[in-house]
């Protein structure tokens, strides 16, 4: 199952925990958009914006002149990201889209180049990502710039290395369900070496890759989260489809393996991701 199949799959379960999983996440979901400091009265796009919690924000932070355009490859995604800017009355539109190879001024930017670029975890699943980024560059204005967010190494991820490999076992899968280093999954961008080259390729100058080291969070006794972070994640569809006395042995093994990471606020797992930012000469 490719990415977009993926999403298409666990769009109503990515709507239905849109704001449960933004607090897990803390500061690595909102990473880019501050370093991308969005100001009033920019036009901005939001590429892979999933269920919208992102162009929500952004679209708050450039009113009241400004507008967000939120671009997903899977309809049902644009779809959550449209009805939330409406429910809170931001000055912007969702689109369905390609980014990797859409005229994104002419599908999203009202016929006019963007200001700036946001994109949180939406990067790392383009098939040929040195075309995509320069699609994505063409984009922008002179002067316009970048910011971005994608995962670091799986061994520094174990939020998602344990979840993941507990799950596999217990569920019987049999292989892997995370795509190697280097192809198009939530890894694919996780060399910073490689990934700048990539930039600077599409065009880019400026380009700054900055770590972000903060715990992934699963409150309370850890089991609402863990099945939040399966029932979106690679094993998704596998743990939805089984049954509810396997999905309950599955998440006890989960909350398990994380339980020497236990504190007071619940479970805080170590958890790696880049700021990526860049800028249109």
């Amino acid at each position: 199952m490719d990415a977009e199949q993926h999403f298409a799959t666990l769009a109503s379960v990515w709507d239905d925990q849109a704001e449960a999983l933004d607090a897990s996440m803390g500061e690595h979901g909102s990473a880019a958009r501050t370093a991308l400091a969005a100001a009033p009265g920019e036009r901005i796009v939001d590429i892979g914006c999933g269920p919208g919690l992102s162009a929500v924000a952004l679209g708050a932070a450039v009113a009241p002149d400004g507008w967000i355009a939120a671009v997903d490859i899977v309809p049902q995604m644009a779809e959550a990201a449209r009805r939330r800017l409406a429910s809170a009355g931001i000055s912007g539109a969702a689109f369905t889209a390609d980014a990797g190879t859409a005229d994104l001024i002419a599908v999203a930017g009202q016929g006019r180049a963007f200001d700036a670029v946001h994109s949180r975890f939406g990067l790392m699943f383009f098939p040929a990502p040195k075309p995509a980024f320069a699609n994505i560059f063409r984009a922008l204005r002179p002067g316009g710039r970048l910011a971005a967010s994608v995962w670091g190494h799986l061994g520094d991820n174990p939020w998602m290395e344990l979840t993941t490999a507990t799950a596999t076992q217990a569920l019987g899968v049999d292989r892997a369900p995370l795509p190697e280093p280097g192809r198009p999954g939530p890894f694919s961008l996780a060399d910073p070496d490689s990934t700048a080259a990539l930039f600077m390729g599409a065009g880019f100058d400026r380009v700054v890759i900055e770590p972000v080291s903060a715990p992934f969070l699963f409150p309370g006794d850890g089991s609402e989260a863990a099945a939040r972070v399966l029932s979106a994640g690679p094993l998704g569809a596998a743990f939805l489809a089984a049954s509810d006395s396997q999905r309950a042995d599955v998440i006890g093994a989960i909350v398990a393996a994380l339980e020497r990471h236990r504190g007071a606020e619940g479970i805080t797992v170590p958890a790696a991701s880049w700021c990526i930012t860049a800028r249109r000469p």
